[in-house]
């Protein structure tokens, strides 16, 4: 159930976009196949539908005989309808989250509602203020269905199935993220026996951003959780006409229809995870869509990336990050002729309604800044440049209070200080609304310098200028489905939609030649489409989904020619 808005666990104002009748058809079917394999009849089961809506749930539930039913619903204008409709449903005009802890059901079945935390914190203050549920599973970044994944396992009996239509985002996130009591919890007393992945499908008509997907879990009984009990994963991967567009309800309806009745299509795709339950970890992305066919030939490719037995992956020799984050690209990227105008290697800016000539010293701070369509594979085009951007160094005038800073920068480069002058009081607002130090709006908040760890007290801050001026580099785009990686040796500097690869170890010898062939070969692709990597703001499936040969296995004169 994706919320339009939303604003409080009392607002009956609550923009609702309901499920469809195909899905929901679907997953009441779907879910009666494992309880029925489990040996149990319809008519004994309790069943809860925690975020009702208008019904459709329950009338597929109803269809199919199941008569104890209690269902959740907060907005009272649909009171009347569903009273009307489902007499012999009791039905619960609250929220769910507040609901009865020690009410059990065999059987959970919805569509709980979609509200990021990031955006809403009003509204999960006043849930942990008032439940207790939520009080106990509350972590920043989560969203809302999350609670009703955790009230959903705790009111299973063991044994009894819950399945979820979500979207997929919780899958693929790790540690450092909302899902920090999410996973565990999960893992702990549950297992995951399917995941249906629909998220090349359009199913919510009006609802953006959709990447969707139905999930089974089913309740661990108290031996299997002594027993440390494996199951398998089974994988229902659905795809479209236009695989990352599919808006046809009537092909979504076919779709699911063949789906129901286990016939086989071009666009249904079925196969056992690679991983098993026990395979997933509580901190880590989960790639489920990792067909067990394609183990053998990872594996064969992981062989050739171990130390002392151990795959080493990206993460282990890169920390990945983005590049610069300004204040506000729009006043810190100078665009040619509106703000810059170079003339016979004269640099002007504009200030006050008048441009001023740059000293040699203000040129040496203007650098070409890339956006991430530059990228090409092996390189960039170094001519698709945005502008040139501003770049003060902290180090240059440290250990200065900031105050004594801005007096020493705005000495040194008098002109450029005076550009920056004119949007001084913006510049400190967005920095004093991002709790950050206002006289700092000379300098990047982000991507000039990074941490280097030593062991687990000492840590170095690497000044990145150097680097992007003239060191070798790789980096990426940060929303690609494909492994194209750039490269430079030369000055690369780059907005926030471009992720580096900066070495973990800066003394260490890496032949970056290699790793560049590497991350663009056609191995490469062929891991991201076997362990459906992709970059989407996110770098974890990257870090910890990419083997990194060992190298000394390419030393042989032989090996290493074939690589060169």
């Amino acid at each position: 159930m994706v919320l339009k808005n939303f604003n409080s666990k009392n607002d009956n104002r609550i923009g609702q976009i309901f499920t469809p009748s195909y899905i929901a058809k679907f997953m009441v079917n779907n879910i009666l196949n494992f309880i029925e394999f489990s040996g149990k009849k319809p008519q004994t089961l309790s069943v809860l539908e925690p975020s009702a809506g208008e019904g459709i749930f329950l009338k597929f539930l109803l269809k199919n005989n199941l008569i104890e039913i209690t269902a959740y619903e907060m907005d009272i204008n649909l009171k009347e309808k569903l009273l009307k409709s489902y007499p012999n449903v009791q039905f619960r005009f609250e929220n769910f989250l507040g609901s009865d802890p020690n009410k059990k059901f065999d059987l959970i079945i919805g569509n709980p509602p979609y509200l990021g935390q990031n955006y809403n914190a009003e509204v999960f203050q006043e849930y942990v203020r008032e439940f207790p549920f939520c009080a106990k599973y509350f972590v920043g970044n989560m969203d809302l269905f999350y609670f009703f994944i955790h009230v959903g396992i705790e009111k299973l009996n063991p044994g009894g199935f819950l399945s979820f239509i979500t979207t997929n985002y919780w899958i693929t996130k790790s540690k450092k993220t909302g899902i920090k009591l999410l996973k565990p919890h999960v893992l702990e007393e549950c297992f995951l026996v399917q995941y249906i992945d629909i998220s090349h499908l359009k199913v919510f008509e009006g609802a953006k951003g959709q990447h969707n997907s139905i999930v089974v879990l089913q309740k661990k009984t108290e031996q299997e959780k002594i027993q440390k009990v494996n199951k398998k994963i089974e994988i229902i991967h659905l795809f479209g006409t236009n695989r990352y567009n599919q808006k046809d309800k009537s092909f979504n309806e076919e779709i699911f229809k063949i789906l129901a009745r286990k016939g086989n299509s071009s666009y249904i795709n079925r196969y056992t995870s690679a991983l098993t339950n026990n395979d997933l970890r509580k901190d880590e992305s989960w790639n489920l869509i990792y067909p067990k066919a394609v183990q053998a030939i990872v594996n064969k490719i992981e062989n050739f990336c171990k130390i002392e037995g151990k795959t080493t992956l990206l993460k282990d020799y890169f920390v990945i990050r983005n590049g610069l984050i300004l204040i506000k690209d729009s006043i810190f990227i100078l665009s040619e002729e509106k703000q810059l105008k170079i003339k016979d290697n004269d640099f002007f800016i504009h200030v006050d309604g008048e441009f001023l000539k740059l000293t040699e010293l203000e040129k040496i701070r203007l650098k070409k800044i890339y956006k991430s369509k530059s990228i090409k594979p092996y390189g960039s085009d170094q001519n698709d440049y945005v502008g040139y951007v501003i770049y003060f160094n902290k180090d240059e005038f440290k250990p200065q209070t900031s105050l004594k800073r801005i007096d020493l920068l705005r000495k040194k480069y008098p002109n450029l200080a005076k550009y920056l002058q004119q949007y001084e009081e913006e510049l400190q607002e967005i920095l004093i609304n991002a709790k950050e130090n206002p006289n700092n709006f000379h300098f990047p908040r982000r991507g000039a310098f990074i941490r280097q760890f030593e062991g687990e007290d000492k840590e170095n801050l690497i000044d990145l200028e150097p680097l992007y001026d003239k060191a070798e580099k790789i980096f990426f785009k940060f929303i690609s489905k494909e492994n194209i990686f750039g490269y430079s040796n030369i000055s690369y500097y780059a907005t926030s939609d471009t992720y580096f690869l900066w070495p973990k170890v800066f003394d260490n010898k890496i032949d970056y030649l290699f790793i560049l062939a590497y991350l663009n070969s056609k191995l490469i692709y062929f891991l991201f489409k076997a362990k459906n990597i992709s970059v989407k703001r996110s770098k974890t499936k990257l870090e910890q989904g990419l083997p990194i040969p060992n190298i000394k296995n390419f030393e042989i004169k032989e090996k290493k020619s074939i690589m060169e």
